[in-house]
């Protein structure tokens, strides 16, 4: 079941609220937490297609402004907001093919 791109997305999903739970557990600032969380969307979006990708940077930018920029969820759309949004999906799709890359390297690298 965790085959298909649907669930691998919702597993995303969840643990990037966990990432964010974190980020608030170890005290992070907003620099770390953002940081944390593209990390943790390009990651997570190693197996996505590229589409799926950016959609889960946009659920991570959503998450980080809505709780650690604003309170209770509030998105807000100011400049700041939507340069952070640009940088949350750029970053995440480059670290998501980067990774794919280098796991495919390792996988493919011959073990002797």
């Amino acid at each position: 079941m965790t085959s298909e791109p649907g669930v691998r997305f919702g597993i995303a999903n969840g643990l990037l609220v966990l990432v964010l739970i974190g980020s608030w557990a170890a005290r992070f600032d907003a620099t770390g937490t953002a940081w944390a969380s593209v990390i943790a969307a390009g990651l997570l979006g190693i197996g996505l297609s590229r589409a799926m990708t950016a959609g889960l940077a946009i659920i991570a930018w959503a998450w980080f402004t809505g709780f650690v920029e604003n309170r209770y969820g509030q998105l807000t759309f100011a400049g700041d907001d939507v340069r952070r949004l640009l940088l949350f999906t750029v970053a995440t799709l480059i670290l998501s093919v980067l990774a794919r890359r280098l796991r495919l390297v390792i996988t493919e690298y011959p073990r002797g």
